[in-house]
């Protein structure tokens, strides 16, 4: 699921925030420009966050006819997370959101390398090194 963030200029959290509920893709657009009233929201799009305080009316008033025409969920909120989550919260996006996720990622792998690299050592001792200087065998 893709979200379009509109405004801001500093998002990386906000993107953390999205990530966290379930959406894998962020496209952002700087919200400046008079032009963006011309463009298209993306098709992929499940959800439009507008940083109200980063963008004029006439971008917020397409990009909300656009939305409504689509049927994507729009979102209206200030350039800060707090706003961000309780609002993704309201309108239920998934189910469970998880902010640990890359936490949760990283140590499954680190267990996953571990059993491979025990498995390794019990079942082929003939790979065992030994110290240059003792006799002690070392995986």
């Amino acid at each position: 699921m893709t979200a379009l963030i509109v405004g801001g200029d500093y998002i990386q959290t906000l993107k953390r925030e999205l990530l966290a509920h379930g959406l894998t893709d962020v496209e952002h657009w700087d919200g400046r420009q008079s032009r963006i009233t011309k463009r298209t929201i993306p098709g992929s799009a499940r959800l439009v966050v507008i940083l109200y305080d980063y963008v004029s009316h006439s971008v917020s008033n397409a990009l909300k006819q656009q939305a409504n025409k689509s049927g994507v969920p729009l979102v209206f909120c200030r350039n800060s997370t707090h706003a961000l989550r309780r609002k993704l919260e309201s309108i239920e996006l998934s189910e469970i959101p998880c902010r640990g996720g890359d936490a949760i990622l990283s140590l499954i792998l680190i267990v996953g390398q571990w059993i491979c690299l025990s498995a390794s050592v019990i079942l082929m001792p003939e790979k065992r090194k030994k110290h240059r200087y003792e006799n002690k065998e070392c995986a």
